[in-house]
């Protein structure tokens, strides 16, 4: 069965003969006439495209349940609300018909029950159908804004559905519907989206072009985060790099009240980095509390860290021992160590301070939130695009270019001023002077390894010299 569009001569080709229809919609020009054969349509007015991508194309053959189908409508209604909702009208060789419907929360199937299986419950918003009964749960009004094929109402009238929801299995349901000034009934069933969809041929279509975009989504996020990673590296250039100085020293005191200098040793760099001291600190013989200073040589400036107690385990007085410094500038420094007691009495102590200094470095756990939170975005922004919901998206054009994708939802935006946001909270960061000098201590179990060394273990020390270390702990 073939209709010539009366307007731009669009031949439409159906492989099944339509009959009882009110008119048509050609689905070229969307011309929509009125007239119950072909030969007496006459053209009422045009439509504009519709607005959300359809699933069915017009003349096309579906199996639903075993039984094909070719499909010779297509209509598109929106609500008061501004809802859409999409019909497609199927129709076999046996002349029955069926009708595929989806909107932004729910795809469904329908056929035409007798209004006289239908009986509506009187007051009460309840209907029964078999021996089942069904509660009305939604009541719209709806406006045909699309179309395509044959039509079998008036297009430019408003129609009112009530849907009646079965109480014992909620995907079912009886739709009353208020076309034309008559009553029609339909019996449905709710489906599963992707079963829904599979029953169209653009479902095929849909597929390859959300490869396609799934493809241009991950370089999108591939490039941000290299974005990212280059924006920490030029920010952090000059912090990256670290450098090391290892000291093995002993002193000998003869009071409590002592101090003991440590070896010069000298940071290089252009601006202010952070100096860690990590080691281990053993006192022999008494019990002793401890302040680490660090000490710049030419301006004699005195950065303190806070005191800690040598505790006595039964085996040795040591200490781990962590102290971050902050930013230091530049310089040639040394440490000193200052002990003290609660008693007076003299004795003779044994203090060793075996250590390792880092300077410079970089604290990743920033760039690390940031890369969560980018990635956790980019994820965000695919699922949203890559939902069979926004179809109209994907489906609107043969390929969508990387600009068309950074424009959904503006992603682009979005993306930029993450990105121009870290760089301005790295910037403040490194430019920061208000951070403090912290000490982090832990009791030592057994310095001989005879015993437990769950606690500290020393692995970065070799035996001999100033910058060795000492290889009997």
């Amino acid at each position: 069965m073939d209709v010539i569009c009366k307007k731009c001569g669009h031949i439409h080709r159906f492989k099944i003969e339509v009959s009882d229809f009110s008119g048509f919609v050609c689905a070229n020009c969307h011309s929509y006439f009125k007239g119950t054969t072909l030969g007496s349509l006459t053209f009422v007015k045009e439509f504009s495209p519709a607005l959300v991508t359809q699933w069915a194309t017009l003349g096309e053959s579906v199996r639903f349940k075993k039984n094909s189908y070719y499909i010779i409508t297509k209509i598109q209604r929106y609500t008061k609300s501004g809802e859409y909702g999409n019909e497609s009208v199927g129709l076999n060789d046996n002349k029955d018909d069926i009708y595929f419907s989806d909107g932004v929360d729910y795809s469904c199937a329908l056929h035409t029950i007798d209004r006289e299986q239908v009986t509506l419950l009187p007051k009460s918003n309840t209907c029964k159908f078999g021996n089942r009964h069904y509660d009305l749960t939604y009541t719209e009004e709806q406006t045909v804004v699309y179309a395509e094929g044959f039509v079998f109402e008036d297009l430019e009238s408003t129609s009112t559905t009530n849907t009646y929801i079965q109480t014992v299995n909620e995907d079912r349901f009886i739709s009353q519907e208020f076309i034309d000034n008559d009553v029609q009934y339909y019996q449905g069933i709710y489906l599963e989206d992707e079963k829904y969809y599979k029953i169209f041929d653009t479902y095929n279509s849909y597929i390859t072009q959300k490869e396609a975009i799934g493809t241009k989504l991950r370089n999108i996020g591939v490039a941000a985060i290299l974005v990212l990673a280059a924006l920490f590296w030029m920010l952090n250039w000059g912090q990256i790099g670290k450098d090391e100085y290892k000291f093995d020293e002993k002193f000998f005191g003869k009071k409590a009240g002592s101090e003991f200098v440590g070896a010069s040793f000298e940071l290089k760099g252009n601006h202010a980095k952070r100096l860690v001291l990590h080691g281990i600190s053993e006192v022999k013989n008494q019990p002793l509390s401890l302040i680490v200073k660090l000490v710049n040589e030419r301006t004699n400036e005195v950065i303190e860290a806070g005191s800690f107690a040598h505790e006595n385990n039964d085996i040795n007085y040591a200490n781990g021992l962590t102290v971050d410094f902050c930013r230091i500038e530049p310089g040639i420094y040394h440490l000193v160590f200052a002990t003290s007691s609660t008693s007076d009495t003299p004795m003779d102590f044994e203090l060793s301070e075996d250590y390792k200094l880092s300077y410079g470095g970089t604290n990743y756990v920033f760039l690390i939130a940031v890369l969560i939170g980018l990635v956790i975005l980019l994820f965000d922004y695919r699922s949203k695009l890559l939902n069979i919901k926004h179809k109209d998206v994907l489906m609107g054009s043969e390929s969508l270019s990387y600009s068309s994708i950074l424009k959904f939802r503006k992603m682009g935006l979005v993306l930029t001023g993450s990105l121009l946001l870290f760089a301005i909270l790295n910037t403040i960061i490194n430019s920061s002077t208000t951070c403090s000098t912290t000490i982090r201590t832990s009791s030592l179990e057994d310095h001989t390894y005879t015993g437990s060394r769950s606690h500290y273990h020393r692995t970065y020390y070799s035996s001999g010299g100033l910058l060795g270390g000492s290889g009997h702990k």
